[in-house]
């Protein structure tokens, strides 16, 4: 019930964290193609937005709601990020393998959305993700609207007996028409694949080139996705560790001091990309040591045992660090530990004063597993967290819970 507890808390801790606001510097294109300077919360969105916050002053009370209805587009600073409002007729049927083994009806949406710039030229190359997380491109330029580049996963069912899944790959048709006037680039389009890294290449270089004698052409740029670096370092701290063992076997009829001592180990914090970009994974390689004295009561009235460990723990995190104006940002960790014995130090059990040491386990368990919860602070490039840990520890007999539970203070930095 406590590693539950645990869970639903930092999960409940999580959720309250990512509703805050996130608003960075923007720009509201109006109807009337003015500019409107303020700021944006800003969500990286993975699935195209319906609507967005904005507010002229941080220290305004009141925001204002903007849908594609409302405004041409809108821009981010940082992240260097644009979207435009377009009119878009587009299939968003879902293409998941459940919805690709049956026959469906295709879901067709007509409606202004807001298409996030890729290339911008003579042909403009935007991407819209509808509600099913489908990927879609789109073109459009000065006297061509908004289209859909078409590219259809379904389900065909045919008298014959050959029914299945088919791709229809309009889109190639699509972009060896728009660049007929260029052979070279027609041909290739005739052989690009639905990627983003093909089609911005393919609008690229047709946006770049030049028929001699052609006027002036449209400028030409292109969104930079903005790499989420990969951080990593070395971590610390003392670890606070109490033993509330359990049980019927000889090992859970005692009481057991607490013990304190270092912990540490080195990490690496990975974004999750443009779909999270507060949140991480976190995979931690660390050094820890339980050791503890006992003594017993009930039939084993007396005895005394000692126990000490060394383990190698990888954890395996989760975290999400709140966004903030400044170098100071907070962030809730959640996650798993995975801790294997390297070293037995003390695994020893003294039945009177009188008698020898003899072993007390007989083969303890050497994997342990852990739920791991914290909460910390980055400035700069050091971390420092408090944490919590709950682990079933070393204990081989079901009879015998050996619960370990940690309070741990790190500090890291990240080179």
């Amino acid at each position: 019930m406590r590693v539950i507890s645990l869970f639903l808390c930092c999960m409940l801790m999580t959720y309250a964290v990512v509703a805050q606001r996130n608003y960075v510097p923007g720009v509201i294109i109006t109807p009337q193609n003015d500019s409107l300077k303020g700021f944006i919360d800003f969500r990286n969105w993975y699935q195209s937005p319906n609507e967005i916050v904005f507010k002229e002053s941080l220290s305004n009370a009141g925001e204002q709601r903007f849908k594609p209805t409302d405004i041409n587009g809108f821009k981010v600073a940082e992240p260097e990020v644009e979207y435009v409002s377009r009119k878009l007729r587009i299939d968003i049927t879902k293409q998941d393998i459940n919805s690709l083994n049956e026959k469906t009806e295709r879901i067709v949406q007509d409606t202004p959305v807001f298409l996030m710039r890729i290339v911008t030229g003579r042909y403009n190359l935007y991407e819209y993700i509808d509600k099913f997380s489908r990927v879609h491109y789109v073109y459009d330029a000065a006297d061509v609207p908004a289209t859909e580049l078409e590219y259809v996963q379904q389900y065909v069912e045919r008298s014959s007996g050959n029914s299945g899944i088919f791709t229809e790959e309009k889109y190639k048709d699509q972009l060896a028409a728009l660049f007929a006037d260029n052979a070279a680039l027609a041909g290739k389009a005739r052989q690009i694949s639905y990627r983003e890294a093909n089609l911005k290449k393919l609008f690229l270089a047709y946006n770049n080139s030049k028929e001699p004698g052609a006027g002036p052409k449209e400028p030409v740029t292109v969104q930079k996705k903005k790499r989420l670096p990969v951080t990593y370092g070395i971590m610390g701290g003392m670890a606070f560790t109490s033993y509330p063992f359990k049980g019927s076997a000889f090992i859970g009829l005692g009481e057991y001091e607490n013990s304190k001592g270092p912990i540490g180990g080195i990490w690496a914090d990975i974004p999750l990309g443009r779909n999270g970009r507060n949140i991480s994974f976190v995979p931690e390689l660390l050094y820890k040591k339980l050791e503890t004295n006992g003594v017993l009561h009930g039939t084993y009235s007396g005895v005394i045992v000692k126990f000490a460990f060394t383990y190698l723990q990888v954890n395996t995190l989760f975290r999400y660090t709140y966004p903030t104006k400044t170098a100071i940002r907070p962030y809730i960790n959640v996650g798993i530990g995975n801790g294997f014995i390297v070293k037995t130090n003390e695994n020893g059990m003294k039945r009177s004063p009188d008698r020898e040491w003899e072993e007390a386990i007989n083969g303890p368990r050497k994997y342990e597993q852990t739920l791991v919860g914290g909460i910390g602070v980055k400035i700069y490039k050091v971390n420092a967290e408090v944490r919590y840990t709950t682990g079933n520890g070393f204990s081989p007999y079901p009879a015998g819970r050996t619960g370990i539970h940690s309070f741990q203070i790190l500090a890291a930095y990240g080179f």
